[in-house]
C-alpha cells in the first residue's frame, strides 16, 4: 500500500508542479505605494488574478512615511520608495521582496538632500537609484549597494530656471525621471521650467551624470511637463504636462527629440481645472492613456498612430477623485488606477481592439494611493 502510494505521487508531482506554474502565470503582486496621512502602513501589497480582474490582500508596511512613489530593481527582487516630505523626514527607502509570499522587508533609508521627493528610478544596470525632487527642485543620486541597499547621496543636481505660470512655476520643480531607451541618458521633467533635462550617464561614475544639453526637450511655455514614456522602438516620447493638460509627441532620434504634436486630453467643451498626472502606453504599444485630476477626474484614450501620432478616442472617469498613477497588467486585458483623495483602487477591463476601458466591478479601498506597481508570482 504504501509502495502504492509512493508510486502515485511519483506520478502526480509533474501535473501538481504544472499546476503550480499555471497558477503563479496568472497571477502578480501588485504593491501599491501611499500617503500616510490616513494610516501608518505606507506600502500595501495584494496579489492580482489576470483572469478575473480580482484584487486579495497579501501584505502591508509600517513606518515608513509617505512611500507615494515605487521602483523597482532588474530582477524585481528590490523595491524603493521616496519619503515624500520636508526637512529631515525627506527621503528614500530600500526593501526585500519576497515575490513567493508578496512580503516586503525594510532594509534602511537615506535622506535626499532637498524637499519633497516624489519619483524613483532605477538604472538598468542596478548601480543607482535616482529620486526627483519636486519640492527642492533637483534630482538626488544613491549608490547601492551589492545587498541592494542605499548608500547617501553622491550627487545632488540642482535645477534653475521658472516659466510662465506665477502660481506654480516661479521656481524649478523636478517631476520624474527616466531612462532613454538605450540607457546613455537619463531624462528629468522639471514642471517649474518647461523643460525635459537630460543627462549623460556613466556607471563607472560615483557622480554619474553630466549635463547634455544637446539632448534637452522644449516644452511648450506653461505646460509644465509632469511624467514622459517612450515607445519600445525608442523612437518618439511622450510627456503628459500637468497644468494644460496636453500629450507632447516627439520623434526621438540620437537621443535628439523633435516635436511632432501636441494634444489635448480634454474635450473642446472642457472648462474645468486640470491636473494631469501619468501617462502608459499599453504594452502592445497601439494605445495610450493618461490620467487628469482637478475637475476632470478621467483618463484620456488615444489611439496610437504607425507614425507615433495621437488620435483621441474617449475619456472614461475614474470613479475617484484625484487619480494618479495608474498601471497597465501584463496580460494588457485590465488597468488600474490609483485614486488619491477618495481613497480606492479600481479596476477596469480593457478592449484591445478598441482601447476603451470598462469598469469590471472591482475595487478596493487603500488610504491615499498613489504608486502602483506589479511583480510577478515566483
Amino acid at each position: 500500500m504504501k509502495i502504492n502510494q509512493f508510486y502515485f505521487l511519483l506520478l502526480m508531482a509533474p501535473l501538481l508542479s504544472f499546476a503550480q506554474v499555471k497558477e503563479n502565470a496568472k497571477n502578480y503582486h501588485l504593491i501599491i505605494g501611499t500617503y500616510t496621512r490616513t494610516q501608518t502602513n505606507g506600502l500595501f501589497v495584494y496579489k492580482f488574478d489576470t483572469e478575473t480582474g480580482k484584487l486579495t490582500f497579501e501584505s502591508k508596511t509600517e513606518g515608513v512615511v509617505n512611500p507615494s512613489y515605487l521602483a523597482l530593481n532588474q530582477d524585481e527582487t528590490k523595491v524603493y520608495s521616496v519619503s515624500e516630505a520636508n526637512g529631515n523626514k525627506s527621503g528614500l527607502s530600500s526593501f526585500d521582496f519576497d515575490a513567493k509570499n508578496g512580503v516586503l522587508t525594510f532594509i534602511n533609508s537615506e535622506p535626499t538632500n532637498s524637499q519633497g521627493p516624489c519619483h524613483v528610478t532605477v538604472s538598468k544596470d542596478n548601480k543607482f537609484v535616482f529620486a526627483a525632487n519636486y519640492g527642492g527642485g533637483s534630482l538626488s543620486v544613491f549608490p547601492i549597494n551589492t545587498n541592494g541597499s542605499l548608500a547617501p547621496v553622491s550627487q545632488l543636481i540642482q535645477h534653475t530656471g521658472s516659466s510662465i505660470n506665477k502660481k506654480r512655476q516661479t521656481s524649478p520643480h523636478a517631476h520624474s525621471s527616466n531612462f532613454s531607451p538605450d540607457g546613455s541618458i537619463l531624462y528629468v521633467a522639471d514642471l517649474g521650467t518647461d523643460y525635459v533635462n537630460a543627462y549623460k550617464y556613466n556607471a563607472n561614475n560615483n557622480q554619474p551624470l553630466q549635463k547634455e544639453e544637446v539632448s534637452d526637450v522644449k516644452i511648450e511655455p506653461g505646460y509644465g511637463p509632469r511624467h514622459f514614456t517612450f515607445n519600445k522602438k525608442g523612437n518618439k516620447l511622450y510627456v503628459v504636462t500637468e497644468l494644460e493638460a496636453f500629450v507632447s509627441v516627439f520623434d526621438h532620434k540620437n537621443n535628439k527629440s523633435k516635436l511632432l504634436q501636441n494634444i489635448s486630453m480634454n474635450d473642446a467643451d472642457f472648462k474645468g481645472t486640470n491636473g494631469a498626472a501619468d501617462i502608459h502606453l499599453s504594452n502592445d504599444g497601439k494605445f495610450l492613456y493618461a490620467t487628469n485630476r482637478g475637475t476632470a477626474n478621467d483618463i484620456a484614450i488615444f489611439k496610437v498612430a504607425k507614425n507615433g501620432e495621437l488620435t483621441k478616442v474617449g475619456n472614461v472617469s475614474t470613479k475617484g477623485k484625484s487619480p494618479r498613477n495608474f498601471t497597465i497588467d501584463p496580460t494588457d486585458n485590465f488597468l488600474l488606477v490609483a485614486n488619491q483623495d477618495t481613497n480606492d483602487v479600481y479596476v477596469f477591463k480593457r478592449n484591445k481592439k478598441t482601447g476603451l476601458l470598462t469598469y469590471t466591478e472591482e475595487m478596493i479601498n487603500v488610504g491615499a494611493p498613489v504608486c502602483l506597481k506589479f511583480i510577478g508570482v515566483k
